[in-house]
């Protein structure tokens, strides 16, 4: 069985969404992986790697979450005046979740205050005119922020995917019961599609490839202070929730790529850019090997 982590991570969409469900919820873990976050990767045109699925990001994993199991939910977006009018129905019960919103610019950030192009996502719990009170899964909860402060972080032009500004999901309600095991078996198939192993492993060796090169100050951090923690992160929760729901060989496969990824943080902040390409090199092939697990699962 693998060895679950716990502690802060950077889960800030599927730490949202777990709040916004409340008790009603299956857990953060377990909504991270119905996300199908961690099947796949890919190699952005700026040369950044990404251990998620192609084409995948926050917005089509939180929808992918809800359908999966049973929820709805409103969706507002493209105008301040809309989102405000959406805020003032905003309470600890009648909880919202805000995002993607450019993470530099949050004012309660300390040390940032330009954009960076990094999303995150933030639980609204409250909001009286001028201020929105915030549960911030980056360890900030009860954050108080002025509302125009928010809203000046609530622009989505410096991300990497497209989402109208000011986007705001409210109203979260189950619509059919979905217990955690059949939200589970309807994600295999779709988690099998997302691998895309051919170009997962492309995406591998490319990485490898811009390793060999060396990183630039931009390369480095978005891999040791980002991407290799998220990436190792999502697979371990995937691995010990399929473990958990009788898929031990997908899970194998998922721990082996969390273990190959998580290992290249040390090499990376030592500067041994040769270990870690190495180490992509050694994930590539295990993509395919996800993929033949995931649809030997499906035909179970």
């Amino acid at each position: 069985m693998p060895v679950q982590f716990s502690g802060e991570t950077h889960g800030c969409f599927s730490d949202s969404l777990q709040m916004a469900f409340g008790d009603e919820g299956p857990g953060e873990t377990v909504v991270e992986v119905l996300t199908g976050s961690a099947f796949g990767m890919y190699l952005h045109h700026d040369g950044r790697p990404f251990f998620a699925p192609i084409g995948w990001n926050p917005e089509k994993g939180i929808n992918s979450t809800l359908d999966l199991l049973g929820w709805t939910c409103e969706q507002t977006g493209g105008s301040p005046d809309e989102v405000v009018r959406a805020l003032e129905k905003v309470d600890d019960r009648h909880r919202a979740v805000a995002g993607p919103v450019e993470m530099g610019l949050l004012p309660h950030h300390p040390g940032l205050g330009q954009p960076i192009g990094a999303d995150h996502y933030l639980v609204v719990v409250g909001f009286d005119g001028e201020n929105v009170v915030v549960h911030d899964p980056r360890a900030h909860p009860y954050t108080v922020l002025p509302l125009e402060k928010l809203l000046a972080a609530w622009h989505t032009e410096t991300l990497a995917y497209t989402v109208p500004d000011f986007n705001l999901r409210t109203g979260f309600r189950r619509v059919r019961e979905v217990d955690t095991a059949e939200a589970i078996r309807r994600l295999l198939p779709i988690a099998a599609d997302l691998v895309a192993p051919d170009a997962s492993a492309e995406a591998a060796e490319g990485a490898a490839k811009v390793l060999d090169g060396g990183l630039s100050t931009y390369l480095f951090f978005h891999l040791a202070d980002f991407m290799v923690c998220v990436g190792a992160r999502r697979r371990n929760d995937a691995a010990v929730v399929l473990a958990r729901y009788g898929y031990p060989r997908v899970a194998e496969v998922l721990d082996q790529q969390a273990r190959l990824i998580g290992s290249m943080e040390y090499p990376l902040v030592a500067g041994d850019y040769a270990s870690a390409a190495a180490t992509m090199r050694k994930l590539a092939p295990t993509f395919a090997q996800l993929e033949t697990e995931l649809r030997a699962a499906v035909r179970a």
